[in-house]
């Protein structure tokens, strides 16, 4: 962690992996495709991200469900099973209905009066879905889509959402993410970064390393008091 810094304006959260459990698709999985399922999940992790970057970097946007349903598909492929359009966009809606990590809501609350917002490669629907039923939404002053932009992370235009939302300098906004690829991301665009290390220890991301780490979300109110110089609870 580097030394005190400005008071922070804004703090944006990935949804994914970082509020909330992509694991939870697992029961669906096991129902359709029975023993395939863990290799279904492996696959369709493997190439959900790379399929939006492709998409970015191609000039080409499609909606995230539409993405995971291609992702599905191709991943039962691989995996020996089958599953038709209409079966893997089944499975897509499932991205909008995901629990959050057990620690989340605790740590929303001791994050007190900051201005937290979500900033997702998720459609809007999809975000404010999944807020509302982990009821977390009184939490978020902004529910931050890439729609908006029609540009998947780690594009600057999605990153550029937080700060124009917020009113403020990007180097006053930190994202908080389980992924060092959207910090770095993030960083380049001005933002600050706080990776949420839950699984393996933090490395570096073309040289990029994150202003915070934290084991879990429990940790993060506390170290962005210490980021900013704060007295210690």
């Amino acid at each position: 962690m580097r030394g005190a810094q400005p008071p922070l304006a804004a703090i944006a959260f990935d949804a994914f992996g970082t509020l909330f459990d992509l694991s939870g698709l697992k029961p669906r999985l096991a129902e359709r495709f029975g023993p395939r399922a863990d290799a279904v999940f492996a696959g369709f992790t493997a190439r959900l991200v790379p399929y939006t970057w492709h998409l970015t970097a191609s000039g080409r946007y499609r909606p995230l469900p539409e993405v995971a349903a291609a992702a599905f598909i191709a991943a039962a492929r691989e995996a020996g099973a089958e599953v038709d359009e209409a079966g893997a966009h089944d499975l897509a809606s499932n991205l909008a209905a995901l629990p959050p990590y057990p620690e989340v809501a605790e740590s929303l609350e001791r994050l007190g009066d900051r201005r937290l917002a979500v900033l997702s490669n998720g459609t809007a629907d999809g975000v404010r879905a999944l807020v509302e039923r982990a009821g977390l939404g009184s939490h978020f002053e902004h529910l931050l889509s890439v729609d908006e932009v029609e540009r998947f992370k780690p594009a600057p235009e999605a990153y550029g959402l937080a700060p124009r939302a917020f009113a403020a300098p990007a180097a006053e906004v930190v994202l908080v993410s389980a992924h060092e690829w959207d910090l770095a991301g993030a960083q380049a665009a001005g933002l600050k970064g706080a990776l949420v290390a839950r699984e393996t220890a933090p490395t570096s991301f073309l040289g990029q390393e994150a202003e915070v780490v934290v084991g879990d979300l429990r940790e993060l109110p506390s170290a962005l008091d210490r980021f900013e110089g704060r007295p210690a609870d």
